[in-house]
């Protein structure tokens, strides 16, 4: 069986398994990209791959070329669990819907809370509305798969807390309690989702860190009518450029780009004058996706975004954030934040907005010349092709059941370093990032109904 295993940075790799028999060779076509010592020496150990490809086999790195004859074998090969669960939606958020009720004098906003900021610290706002003395609100808003217990906090104008009342999200109505907290409160941090992503789609990954990028968001209701979204870029573990984007789901491109803006001067693109690959022409914030929807251009080069050019102008491609000894592969940056402005027709359509309307993804590029794109999306939005057309309309012989992206909702999530995987669980054992027995990364893979909390037990050493 002939499997095309690797079509990315120009290389391409044949083999030829054998049942009862392997040797050992390489087969390189066009190498020029610089891949770390310790990804090639893993390769080698991994797999010994017999090379019988003739000339007449051996295409061009591109897209056009990709061989989906014997493309699960390597992907499950590949992955780090045994056997992800039939099904599997990779999905760790729940929508919720509460209605909330009660009396209390002064009363000015009504908060979700992930728990008790009288007894916890970095306790997160699932949801906040205004309210006046009766309360009567009905407040959806999402919350962790994991989560079993959530507070309604109840301020006056002044942000002092008058009410801290305990529930769960399954409870249809949430009557407000009469007990008046006491103590002083430790603060409260708005909700912060964080996607992890692959950049080797469609083909396996070397190591399944997800962190090639690293992004997250959260949002705040700042008036009746506006909320605004912080993204943060704040890794970057791959060495070949990276573009990104934000889609907003459902929602068309004429009605949303007077509604959307920018905040400030904090941007992604550190350099608007060099060379673009993804986003061609002259640089804006926003354009038209393929199906007519609202598309936020957040950059066309990651390692520009989280850093800036070098003294001669080149791009400084490292592992930023990704690497606990950086040597002379990783780097330390900053995480780069930049906000926009969402503005509604009305206070219901505000707070309700989510953030699962929004479908962030990354674009990369297989070889070195062409355009020949690849768009990696979360997993409900894996087969989109929102800016480039690249399935060649065979997009369901990738619905396959992996995913190249993590999207985890919480605001602590530590991704794992270069190079270790995000969870292995193979032969009974368990290992990786996050490993904890019972509460373990590849549990979850396997079923989606245990350990859906893997994200609070990462392994010490492990993670960034």
């Amino acid at each position: 069986m002939l499997i095309n295993y690797k079509c990315r940075e120009n290389v391409c790799i044949y083999a030829e398994f054998a049942d009862e028999m392997i040797q050992s060779s390489f087969l390189f076509c066009n190498f020029t990209a610089q891949k770390s010592d310790y990804i090639m020496k893993k390769n080698l150990l991994r797999f010994l791959l017999i090379v019988t490809a003739t000339a007449s086999a051996v295409s061009s790195c591109v897209r056009s070329e990709f061989r989906y004859n014997g493309y699960e074998d390597q992907l499950k090969g590949y992955f780090p669990v045994d056997s992800i669960e039939k099904g599997h939606k990779w999905n760790l958020i729940r929508n919720c819907t509460n209605f909330v009720k009660g009396r209390v004098t002064d009363a000015a906003k009504v908060q979700i809370l992930s728990g008790n900021p009288f007894i916890a610290s970095d306790v997160e706002v699932y949801a906040e509305v205004s309210t006046t003395s009766n309360i009567s609100k009905q407040i959806n808003y999402i919350a962790p798969e994991a989560q079993r217990t959530i507070y309604v906090g109840v301020l006056d104008k002044n942000g002092k807390y008058l009410r801290m009342t305990m529930a769960t999200p399954f409870m249809e109505t949430i009557v407000i309690d009469s007990k008046v907290p006491t103590g002083t409160s430790r603060g409260v941090i708005p909700q912060e989702i964080f996607y992890g992503f692959v950049a080797d789609y469609p083909n396996p990954s070397e190591t399944w860190d997800y962190n090639d990028l690293v992004l997250s968001m959260k949002k705040r209701l700042v008036s009746e009518t506006t909320v605004e979204v912080d993204v943060t870029l704040n890794a970057v573990g791959f060495l070949q450029q990276i573009g990104a984007a934000i889609r907003w789901v459902g929602k068309s491109y004429e009605e949303a780009k007077d509604k959307v803006e920018r905040k400030g001067d904090a941007t992604f693109m550190n350099a608007p004058e060099q060379p673009r690959l993804y986003f061609s022409g002259e640089w804006t914030d926003f354009q038209k996706a393929r199906t007519g929807e609202f598309v936020i251009n957040l950059f066309d080069d990651a390692h520009i975004a989280i850093y800036h050019l070098a003294e001669d102008g080149s791009v400084y491609r490292r592992y930023f954030n990704t690497m606990k000894n950086n040597g002379n592969t990783g780097a330390k940056a900053t995480p780069k934040t930049v906000t926009y402005t969402f503005t509604f027709d009305n206070e219901v359509e505000a707070r309700n907005f989510s953030l699962t309307e929004l479908d962030p993804f990354i674009i990369v590029r297989y070889g070195t010349t062409g355009e020949n794109f690849w768009e990696v999306h979360t997993y409900p939005y894996k087969l989109s092709e929102v800016l480039f057309p690249y399935y060649n309309g065979a997009a369901r012989s990738y619905d396959n059941g992996f995913s190249w992206v993590v999207t985890v909702p919480y605001s602590k999530y530590r991704y794992p370093l270069e190079g270790i995987a995000i969870g292995e669980y193979k032969k009974d054992i368990i290992t990786g990032a996050y490993q904890t027995n019972g509460h373990s990364f590849g549990e979850w893979a396997l079923n989606h109904n245990d350990a859906q909390d893997w994200f609070l037990y990462p392994a010490d050493g492990a993670i960034y």
